[in-house]
């Protein structure tokens, strides 16, 4: 699987203040907060679940991959993908040691961090959830 996602009764603006609150605790910063659903029923694309993206960033762990690789700004920053329907609301990131794997330099250094990334966003979301 390239993604980690579990399922919570919590409603869409509940999960999502309590994702800020521990997002803020652990470094990261929410730089959008975006409803994929409202901007396709804009183009007249009705969509049957809310889905919201988070684009979150931990700032120094940002910088070091950058720094190291450039193109490693091609995976930035991280999501985290909300979508509730009817019956439920599942909450999910990608597998960021998996992504970054792709990257052509195989530098050991940015899988290092991409997997604790991975791991305190993971953390967060079994906080939440």
């Amino acid at each position: 699987m390239f993604d980690f996602t579990l399922t919570t009764s919590k409603k869409t603006t509940e999960l999502i203040e309590d994702l800020k609150k521990e997002l803020k605790e652990e470094s990261f910063g929410v730089l959008l907060e975006f409803e994929l659903h409202k901007k396709l029923a804009e183009k007249g694309l009705p969509y049957n679940h809310n889905v919201t993206i988070l684009e979150v960033c931990n700032p120094n762990a940002a910088a070091k991959i950058i720094a190291i690789d450039p193109m490693a700004s091609y995976f930035l920053p991280c999501k985290i993908v909300i979508i509730e329907n009817t019956k439920e609301t599942k909450v999910g990131v990608l597998k960021l040691a998996q992504l970054f794997s792709h990257m052509d330099n195989n530098n050991v250094e940015i899988k290092d961090i991409a997997k604790e990334i991975e791991e305190r966003l993971i953390k967060i979301i079994n906080k939440v959830v």
